[in-house]
């Protein structure tokens, strides 16, 4: 295949067009290298693992066509990463993720129609966030899908969703790709309209094209520089530098954390595929940890005791539970045995320790949490108590 990576030069991106180079593709990358996620030393980016001798890298934004155009000169699959990521910052940004994920969409489709008969494939990176909160169980209703939770109740303590039908309790479950789309933040709207800008125009072109859902994505080569989006990065730079770590809510949210190289095998199982037609998949593994077993398993990892505080401080946005349905994914592209979430921590640590972590990592952390305070997008109380966490480890000696 001859390759196109839009925002490759990123956290999965970059895995990805390695996996592709060893697979025997050609590859070739445009991207904006947004200071946010790569810093100011280019060189510096975990891009730079693969040879420039073997990847076209072009530095250019995805909103411009004429940028695009040149880099889909005789392409014939697109994988399309490009994207701004941060839940919370979307809900103040608006403009600018508006901007960057829809007008970015809408650019590339532009130029796919205009080489219609030379593309054969497009892969979007979609997200869980267009589910909004998701499906929960009701006792007396079934599945149902409650909306966004309301502030109010936040500010009470009130963290789980009720039945929005008789508003009893609700149990969570895992999100199918047939569910009821809400989603609850800027960026899961803009998420939403990316993929389907894309899906859209490809089922009219006549283009194979695959959504993929994923999950929240870890790994060794995320970003430990956005301090807005990628609690594994922020929690291991804070304990690591002896620092209180903030766990929202009540800590006990879920989150389904699905491991890079899971999410690259599935990129290339899409691309590689002869199936034809547009599709929409979740790439999860179908469990849940919640932050509080993050921090433990983080703890643990690094051999390093935690402090932290359950704040029931809340960003307007987040949702409460978020699981992956895999039925249609494992049906779709085969059986799949993910990471383990013990194994990917520890793969995860392993290289955090190889890395030159930033000394005002906290600063920049503290400063993202006063920038959304300011605009009402973090609210509730504040950590009054920390707690220390005793790992299994510490226990023994």
């Amino acid at each position: 295949m001859q390759c196109l990576l839009l925002g490759g030069a990123g956290f999965i991106g970059s895995r990805l067009a390695l996996r592709l180079l060893n697979n025997g593709h050609a590859v070739r990358i445009l991207d904006i290298f947004d200071p946010q996620i790569h810093g100011d030393d280019l060189a510096a980016s975990e891009l730079w693992e693969i040879k420039s001798d073997q990847v076209k890298i072009s530095v250019g934004d995805a909103r411009d066509s004429i940028a695009v155009g040149q880099a889909l000169e005789n392409i014939d699959t697109i994988f399309y990463l490009a994207a701004g990521t941060g839940t919370g910052q979307s809900m103040y940004q608006i403009k600018r993720y508006t901007e960057t994920n829809v007008l970015g969409a809408a650019v590339l489709a532009e130029e796919i129609a205009r080489r219609r008969s030379q593309i054969r494939r497009v892969i979007i990176s979609s997200s869980r966030a267009v589910y909004g909160e998701g499906c929960y169980l009701c006792s007396e209703h079934g599945r149902v899908f409650p909306p966004s939770r309301n502030p109010a109740d936040l500010e009470a303590g009130q963290f789980n969703p009720r039945c929005p039908i008789c508003a009893g309790p609700l149990t969570e479950t895992s999100s199918k790709e047939s569910d009821h789309v809400q989603p609850g933040s800027i960026y899961g709207i803009t998420k939403f309209a990316q993929e389907q800008i894309m899906l859209n125009t490809c089922h009219a072109l006549g283009i194979a094209a695959m959504a993929l859902r994923y999950q929240n994505v870890y790994g060794a080569g995320q970003s430990l520089k956005n301090p807005y989006t990628g609690i594994l990065s922020l929690f291991s730079q804070l304990l690591l530098q002896d620092r209180p770590i903030n766990v929202f809510e009540d800590g006990l949210a879920t989150r389904d954390f699905v491991f890079v190289d899971d999410v690259t095998e599935f990129n290339c199982r899409a691309a590689e595929s002869s199936l034809l037609g547009c599709h929409i998949l979740n790439v999860g593994t179908a469990a849940r940890q919640t932050l509080l077993d993050v921090v433990l398993a983080l703890s643990a990892a690094f051999q390093r005791p935690a402090a932290y505080s359950v704040s029931g401080q809340f960003r307007i946005g987040d949702i409460r539970h978020a699981a992956a349905d895999t039925a249609m994914l494992f049906q779709t592209l085969g059986q799949h045995t993910f990471v383990s979430f013990q194994e990917g921590i520890n793969r995860f640590a392993a290289w955090v320790l190889q890395q030159d972590l930033e000394a005002d990592a906290n600063s920049r952390y503290l400063k993202s949490l006063e920038e959304m305070a300011g605009m009402g997008i973090l609210r509730g109380a504040k950590a009054t108590r920390a707690q220390q966490i005793q790992t299994p480890w510490l226990e023994k000696k």
